[in-house]
């Protein structure tokens, strides 16, 4: 490769105007101790846990300028997910409805059963108000959340049990909305034109031995 076309492509990827890559599946360790749902607690109690940057903004097709990172763990009764996320702009809190919201928001796509099964979202505001719908109409199991605040970003916390997911392939997407500038961050993404909502562009995620 020469030097020219090396510049070229440093100075896209400075601009953030190529994909930036996204690991493609998880392995969520289970282990035996759930860890603190507190959004206040240091994000230490989530460990072990899988590891999903948010680095895609796929509203402007570029890399994120805002750190979201999602921690995530099972105690095989339980998925447990852990956002920490960086937020310059004012934070809008806002009760989600259908998985959606108008303040800021923070969300799990979950496909227990692989691409071909029902949708569950989890999704969830900085204060911790949320809502859990699945695309099939039916009710999603519920999941307990809870957010915290403070100078510089926020942090929400989800319980989701497994029990009535019937997982046995799964496919997730981490995703979060700024209210502030409309912008969507996603964990995994299929370039720059997918829609980050679909299941094509979503990664996959395997429990570890324990789940139930």
């Amino acid at each position: 490769m020469n030097r020219s076309l090396i510049a070229l492509l440093g100075t896209l990827l400075a601009a953030g105007a190529l994909p930036a890559l996204a690991a493609t599946n998880l392995t969520v360790p289970v282990s035996a101790n759930a860890p603190s749902i507190d959004p206040r607690a240091d994000d230490y109690t989530f460990d072990p846990a899988a590891i999903a940057q948010l680095s895609w903004n796929s509203t402007q097709s570029k890399s994120a300028a805002e750190q979201t990172t999602a921690r995530i763990t099972s105690d095989g009764k339980y998925l447990y997910v852990r956002f920490d996320a960086t937020q310059n702009e004012r934070i809008v809190n806002a009760q989600p409805v259908n998985g959606k919201g108008a303040g800021d928001l923070v969300y799990v796509d979950l496909w227990p059963s692989g691409a071909s099964g029902t949708m569950y979202r989890y999704a969830a505001s900085p204060d911790g108000s949320s809502s859990a719908t699945a695309s099939n109409g039916a009710t999603a199991p519920a999941a307990q959340t809870a957010g915290a605040s403070f100078p510089g970003g926020y942090t929400v916390t989800m319980k989701i049990p497994l029990a009535g997911l019937n997982a046995s392939n799964w496919n997730v997407q981490f995703g979060r909305n700024v209210a502030a500038n409309g912008q969507q961050m996603v964990w995994s993404h299929e370039g720059a034109q997918a829609n980050p909502d679909d299941v094509a562009s979503a990664g996959t995620m395997t429990l570890g031995s324990g789940a139930k």
